[in-house]
């Protein structure tokens, strides 16, 4: 089986569970991002020996003459279907923290990564498209707080994944009593290892970097 580590250049698809894919185009024979389309894709990929799927975290389009994005897969289903139909292939999750409880996606992944039999991965994104955000009723809030929230997400997910028994955490932005997460991941170890982020800021970085490996 596959693995994605820190040593080693990685190869893989991008965005394709978003109608148009990465090109904001009219051109008729644009991506349809059809299930059908995004199974037959993945089981292409698997084939040819690429290392990982990886989706855009979108919940609505840009409107206009394209409506870039405008359909759109959920990404943990998304990836937990495509593991369940797929051999040595990653699928990742890309999950907006400020819209998803870290403890149910924690769960959510966990169940992903037990389908895939530890092929899951994670893709984190603070969001930034405010108007996408309105249709959810969430507000982001400023800049440096959404990573702060982040950092908390992250932690708390790590902490679901690691952890032996229950725990407390007392954050600014969550505040969890007796949390547990059975069962755990495949490999308890590797979770971490295959959790991505794209922090913002140097000092968001810096810790990131620091707490959670990308």
């Amino acid at each position: 089986m596959r693995r994605l580590t820190r040593n080693k250049l990685s190869l893989g698809l991008f965005g394709s569970n978003c109608s148009g894919g990465l090109a904001t185009s009219i051109f008729p024979g644009r991506w349809v991002a059809s299930w059908e389309n995004n199974l037959a894709l993945a089981q292409m990929a698997d084939d040819a020996g690429l290392d990982f799927m990886l989706p855009l975290g979108r919940w609505k389009g840009y409107g206009g003459t394209t409506d870039h994005n405008g359909s759109s897969f959920e990404t943990l289903t998304w990836a937990a279907g495509l593991l369940a139909a797929t051999r040595d292939i990653m699928a990742f999750g890309t999950v907006h923290v400020t819209a998803i409880n870290p403890v149910v996606a924690a769960k959510q992944m966990v169940t992903a990564d037990h389908i895939g039999r530890g092929r899951f991965g994670l893709n984190i994104v603070c969001g930034w498209y405010q108007e996408e955000f309105d249709m959810l009723g969430v507000d982001l809030g400023t800049h440096d707080d959404r990573y702060v929230l982040g950092q908390e997400w992250v932690d708390i997910v790590t902490r679901c994944w690691e952890a032996d028994g229950a725990f407390d955490y007392p954050g600014r932005f969550f505040k969890l009593k007796r949390t547990v997460m059975e069962p755990p991941p495949p490999s308890r170890g590797a979770a971490r290892a295959r959790c991505w982020s794209r922090p913002a800021g140097r000092a968001t970085a810096s810790s990131s970097r620091r707490r959670t490996p990308t």
